[in-house]
């Protein structure tokens, strides 16, 4: 089960799913409600995704141990990570 840390960080494991296909990967998430909205937003940074994939926008999965969420992929940083976000319920127990 997927646990965060006393500053409500999740840092670990996780399943990139685009088009099906599953890229195990890292991450580091954290995520609140957002008061103007109502909605939980989270968001953070993906590890070790293979190269090919990019930062399209397009709606993509996030997965950790047996939770999926639905993310995008903002963007790739300048050191080659890729930065998620997603909103509603995370893959992670906050």
């Amino acid at each position: 089960m997927s646990t965060v840390d006393e500053d409500g960080i999740y840092a670990g494991p996780a399943c990139l799913i685009i088009h099906e296909v599953r890229h195990a990967v890292r991450v580091r998430l954290k995520g609140s409600v957002n008061p103007f909205d109502g909605y939980f937003h989270w968001q953070g940074t993906v590890y070790d995704a293979p190269e090919h994939v990019r930062p399209t926008g397009s709606q993509i999965r996030l997965g950790i141990d047996d939770t999926e969420a639905p993310a995008r992929l903002v963007e790739r940083t300048a050191d080659g990570h890729l930065m998620i976000s997603g909103t509603g319920r995370p893959p992670f127990r906050p």
